[in-house]
C-alpha cells in the first residue's frame, strides 16, 4: 500500500515538472518584445508604419459610428416607407379594401420600429455593445460588434429578440460588425 502512495506522488510530481516545462518553453518562443502601448500621435490615432501585431487606425471611424450611420440610413427608409404607405392611404378614398390593407400596413411598419427599437435597447442594456436590429417578414437579424459575439451574449441576444417578438430561435440571425 505504501509503494503504490510512493508511485502516485512520483506521476504527480512528473506531470507538475512537465507542465512548468510547458510553460516555460511556451514563453521562451513566444518572446517578450511586444508593445502594450505603441506609439501614436498621442491623440488615439496610431503610426501607419506600425510593425504588425499592433493594433493600427486604418480610418477615422469607430463601429459606434459605423452603427449610427447603419441606423440612420435604416431610419431614413422606414420614414420614406412610411410616409408612402401615409401618401397612399391619404390618396384612398371611403374604407375600400386598398385603404384597409394600407392601414394594416402602416400598422405593421408602426410595430416594427418599435420592436427593432426594444430590441436594439435591451441588447444595448444587457450587453454593454451597440447593436443594429433589422425585422424582416420572416427574420430578425441582430448585427453587434465582433468582440460582443461570446457564447453569453448571443444567448442574451436570442432571449431578447424571443422576448420582444416571439420569432423562433432557428428566425434569429445574429452576426458581427465587420470592420
Amino acid at each position: 500500500m505504501h509503494v503504490l502512495l510512493g508511485k502516485k506522488q512520483i506521476v504527480l510530481a512528473a506531470l507538475v515538472v512537465a507542465l512548468g516545462l510547458a510553460v516555460f518553453v511556451n514563453w521562451y518562443y513566444t518572446g517578450t518584445d511586444t508593445e502594450l502601448f505603441p506609439e501614436g500621435d498621442g491623440q488615439g490615432n496610431l503610426s501607419v508604419d506600425a510593425p504588425d501585431g499592433t493594433a493600427q487606425l486604418v480610418n477615422g471611424e469607430t463601429e459606434g459610428e459605423n452603427f449610427a450611420e447603419i441606423r440612420l440610413h435604416r431610419d431614413t427608409a422606414h420614414a420614406s416607407a412610411l410616409e408612402e404607405l401615409q401618401a397612399v392611404l391619404a390618396s384612398a378614398t371611403g374604407e375600400t379594401e386598398a385603404s384597409v390593407s394600407t392601414a394594416k400596413a402602416i400598422e405593421k411598419l408602426q410595430n416594427e420600429i418599435k420592436m427593432e427599437s426594444d430590441i436594439e435597447s435591451l441588447v444595448t442594456g444587457k450587453t454593454g455593445s451597440d447593436c443594429i436590429a433589422v425585422i424582416s417578414e420572416n427574420t430578425v437579424e441582430v448585427v453587434v460588434p465582433t468582440a460582443a459575439l461570446s457564447d453569453t451574449n448571443v444567448l442574451t441576444i436570442s432571449d431578447v429578440v424571443n422576448e420582444v417578438c416571439a420569432k423562433n430561435y432557428e428566425n434569429i440571425k445574429i452576426s458581427g460588425a465587420v470592420g
